[in-house]
C-alpha cells in the first residue's frame, strides 16, 4: 500500500497547492482513502502484535512513535521560520500564545477547530486529520477486541453521518472532518482487513458493493438537490473507489520500492505547506512549479524520514516483539 499512500498524500498536496479535477478537490477523497488504509492497517497491527487487553498500552505507545517524530520536527521548522519572517498566513493569522502551541504539540485540538478557533495558529494545517486519527487510534483496540463495542460505535457514526448527508447537522464538519461521522469509514478498512482474512467472499462483495453504492447514494442526495453540499461528492468517491483498491492492494505482495513510497508518504503530508510557504508564497499554479513543489517535498520527506523516523524504528520493533525495557518505556 505504500505507493497508494504516497500518491494520496501528493493528492492532498495538490488539493492545498488549488488543483481541482472539475470542481472536486483530489485532497478530501485523498483524506477519506488514507482513513480506510488506516483502519485497515490498524486492525492488521492490533491482530499481529497487541491483540489482548495487557498490550494495549504498547500499541498506544507505538502509534505515537509512528506520528511524533516527524510531526514535531516539522512544527518546529515552521514554528521557526515564522518567528523568523513574522510572516502571516491564512493558518498563522497571529502571533501564538501558550495554549496555541500546546494545541498544536498535542494534536487532538486542532480536530476541533470549527468550534476552538485553533486554526488561527495552526502550524501544519493537515494536521487537524491527524486529530482524527489519534482519536480513532484510542478507539482502536476497543473495537476490535470487544466487536459489538465497534460495530455500536461504527452504526452510531453512520447515523452521524447520514446526518450530515441530509444537512441536519454541518456537512464539512461530520460528514468529512470530525471523528463522530467518519468513524465508520475507519470501522470500513477494519472490516475489509477481517474478511480478507476469515471470509474473502464477503471482502470480494464489500469491494465490487462499494462503487454501486455510492452512486446510488449520490444519485438519492442528487434527487434531493443535495449532492452540491460541502465534500459530499468527494467523500462518495472516497468510499466508493477506497474499498476496491484497499481490496485489490491489500492482495499485491509488499516489495521494496513500494516499501520506500510509502515511507515518503508522511513527510509528504506534513511538510508541503511549509514548502508552499516557502517557495511559492503567491501559489503554486504552473505545471513546473507544481512538480517543483512535489519534488521538494518527496525530498525532504526522504531526509526527515531516514534521519528523524527511521531511527525510532528499532523502538517500535521491539514494542511489538515485547522486548522494551521498563526504563524505555
Amino acid at each position: 500500500m505504500g505507493t497508494l499512500r504516497l500518491l494520496l498524500a501528493l493528492a492532498v498536496l495538490l488539493s492545498h497547492a488549488e488543483v481541482r479535477i472539475g470542481y472536486l478537490n483530489p485532497g478530501v477523497t485523498a483524506v477519506i482513502g488514507f482513513y480506510l488504509i488506516s483502519g485497515y492497517v490498524m486492525a492488521g497491527l492490533i491482530h499481529r502484535h497487541y491483540g489482548n487487553a495487557a498490550r494495549v498500552h504498547r500499541f498506544y505507545l507505538d502509534r505515537l512513535l509512528r506520528l511524533f517524530p516527524q510531526y514535531l520536527v516539522y512544527a518546529a521548522l515552521t514554528l521557526a521560520w515564522f518567528a523568523f519572517t513574522g510572516t502571516h498566513t491564512e493558518f498563522l493569522r497571529s502571533a501564538p500564545g501558550w495554549r496555541d502551541i500546546v494545541n498544536n504539540v498535542l494534536v487532538i485540538p486542532l480536530n476541533f477547530y470549527m468550534y476552538t478557533g485553533v486554526d488561527a495558529f495552526t502550524l501544519i494545517p493537515p494536521a487537524w486529520s491527524l486529530g482524527a486519527e489519534l482519536q480513532f487510534y484510542l478507539l482502536a483496540p476497543l473495537m476490535l477486541l470487544w466487536p459489538r463495542v465497534g460495530v455500536a460505535l461504527a452504526l452510531l457514526s453512520l447515523g452521524v453521518h447520514a446526518a450530515a448527508l441530509h444537512g441536519v447537522l454541518n456537512t464539512d464538519w461530520y460528514g468529512y472532518r470530525l471523528l463522530a461521522g467518519v468513524l465508520w469509514v475507519f470501522a470500513a478498512g477494519m472490516l475489509m482487513f477481517h474478511a480478507r482474512r476469515h471470509r474473502p467472499a464477503w471482502a470480494a462483495l464489500m469491494a465490487c458493493a462499494a462503487p454501486l453504492l455510492a452512486l446510488l447514494v449520490y444519485l438519492y442526495l442528487r434527487r434531493l438537490g443535495l449532492h452540491t453540499a460541502p465534500y459530499q461528492q468527494e467523500v462518495l468517491i472516497g468510499w466508493g473507489v477506497g474499498l476496491p483498491l484497499l481490496y485489490w492492494v491489500g492482495k499485491l505482495q509488499t516489495r521494496t520500492l513500494d516499501q520506500a513510497a510509502g515511507d515518503l508518504s508522511y513527510g509528504v503530508f506534513l511538510n508541503h505547506f511549509l514548502l508552499i510557504w516557502l517557495l511559492f508564497p503567491a501559489g503554486a499554479r504552473t505545471p513546473l512549479q507544481l512538480a517543483a513543489l512535489a519534488l521538494c517535498s518527496v525530498a525532504l520527506s526522504w531526509a526527515t524520514q531516514h534521519w528523524v523516523e527511521k531511527p525510532v524504528l528499532a523502538w517500535r520493533r521491539r514494542l511489538r516483539q515485547g522486548r522494551v525495557a521498563k526504563s524505555q518505556l
